[in-house]
């Protein structure tokens, strides 16, 4: 398992990987999804923000921090970045848009999603990168 994942950490296809996970999100939220299947669970849509925005968040922070020696202040801006990105995508939806709408409910499910992965990068950082280190 280390090794894995030292070769997805030390591979050059990571940013590239950021920034097509990155297209997809606006791709997905910017389009009319209402025909996708549902899960059937209280506050699906929510789910869907948080778990996308932790995803989006801890691929940045895994394709840049290598290349950080402030790691700590790079990984603030990258989160704070991707918070901005949320709320710019939401106004985006209200404005461009006919079938999706503003809801600062979504801004508060991605910016948690974005929290929970920053800490859970930051608590974990070291552990992944000694690994890679020692491979």
């Amino acid at each position: 398992m280390q090794k894995l994942i030292s070769l997805i950490l030390n591979s050059k296809l990571l940013l590239p990987f950021a920034i097509f996970c990155t297209a997809c999100i606006v791709y997905l939220s910017l389009s009319d999804i209402s025909g996708l299947p549902k899960l059937e669970v209280e506050f699906e849509d929510k789910l869907y923000h948080l778990v996308a925005y932790f995803a989006l968040t801890s691929v940045w922070l895994l394709a840049l921090t290598p290349y950080s020696s402030e790691s700590l202040r790079v990984n603030i801006l990258i989160s704070l970045g991707i918070i901005g990105f949320g709320i710019v995508i939401e106004i985006f939806q209200e404005v461009i848009t006919d079938y999706r709408v503003f809801d600062v409910y979504d801004i508060l499910a991605n910016s948690i999603g974005v929290i929970v992965s920053f800490l859970c990068f930051e608590l974990f950082k070291k552990r992944i990168f000694e690994n890679i280190n020692t491979n």
